[in-house]
């Protein structure tokens, strides 16, 4: 999303960590709540348990699943250590593999909530409330010649 509103693709992008680039705006838009979804029936009472269902990833799941799991099971070997069954890049697809009962994942609450299955999945509490920002980028106006533009 950076590159394509860097090269005037796009008028503005959604991001989840804010660019440490000079050519870029960030405005905080909003923040959304990570959620840990498993299996529904499923309960997780320990570490063994994720490393028994495994851990769906998809393109940020390392880095949120990171700041979820820390909080409640401080000193965990980390996500890397699980067996990972399954990868999704499509936010629409990313809950099939968990509620075919594949795995487990960490994503933000509006992905949960777009998912059409919700009987066979259910939100694991995680205790404190880990916000992930989702931060509105753009280019500073007037400071670059237009580029190519998409027809």
């Amino acid at each position: 999303m950076l590159e394509a509103v860097l090269h005037n693709y796009f008028e503005i992008g959604f991001v989840t960590r804010k660019p440490d680039d000079n050519r870029i705006v960030a405005e905080r838009f909003t923040e959304e709540p990570l959620e840990r979804v498993v299996p529904a029936g499923e309960e997780v009472n320990g570490w063994h348990d994720l490393a028994r269902l495994g851990y769906i990833d998809h393109p940020d799941g390392a880095a949120m699943a990171t700041r979820l799991l820390s909080r409640r099971f401080p000193g965990n070997p980390g996500i890397r250590s699980l067996r990972c069954p399954g990868f999704s890049n499509p936010v629409s697809l990313l809950l099939e593999p968990v509620a075919r009962g594949l795995g487990f994942v960490v994503l933000p609450k509006y992905a949960r909530l777009a998912f059409a299955r919700q009987e066979a999945i259910q939100v694991e509490e995680c205790g404190v409330a880990v916000l992930d920002t989702i931060w509105l980028i753009h280019r500073p106006s007037g400071l670059y010649p237009v580029g190519p533009r998409r027809s």
